[in-house]
């Protein structure tokens, strides 16, 4: 059972400042000034919206794809819309953005870890991420080494 007192106040207060201070970094402000753009672009927000109910159709069909000629042109179709979204400006700012933005948040993760304890594994879930064992004191078949 949680028992609140002081610390857990004083904890609460200081997540609160970190969050706040996140919030005034410069990449976070980018990144919302630019999703905030993003979201009101309402001829990308319909090709968005056409995409995927491109790539729906194509779900529902790709299976019969040696049965029905048509599925392969599907396909084609929606590999040039994802090319054409991907090579929209807005969308790969938002992308660039996102990057930057989770790379300070794994940075914030590990250091909070690090506090706790070194062996805690933190994945940050970017692609060029350095990856660490999950078990390192452990060898294979489950015993430690002596």
């Amino acid at each position: 059972m949680l028992a609140i007192d002081e610390q857990l106040f004083e904890i609460d207060e200081a997540i609160n400042e970190v969050a706040q201070a996140f919030l005034e970094l410069d990449s976070v402000k980018s990144y919302l000034a630019i999703q905030k753009a993003f979201l009101a672009d309402t001829a990308l927000q319909a090709r968005i919206s056409h995409f995927q109910a491109l790539k729906q159709s194509y779900e529902e069909v790709k299976d019969y794809a040696a049965f029905r000629p048509e599925v392969k042109d599907l396909r084609r179709q929606l590999l040039e819309e994802k090319r054409a979204l991907d090579l929209d400006q807005t969308v790969s700012l938002l992308r660039q953005n996102e990057v930057a933005v989770q790379k300070i948040l794994a940075e914030l993760t590990k250091e909070i870890s690090l506090v706790i304890s070194p062996t805690i594994f933190v994945d940050t879930g970017l692609p060029l991420a350095p990856h660490k064992s999950h078990h390192q004191h452990c060898s294979k078949g489950g015993k430690r080494d002596v």
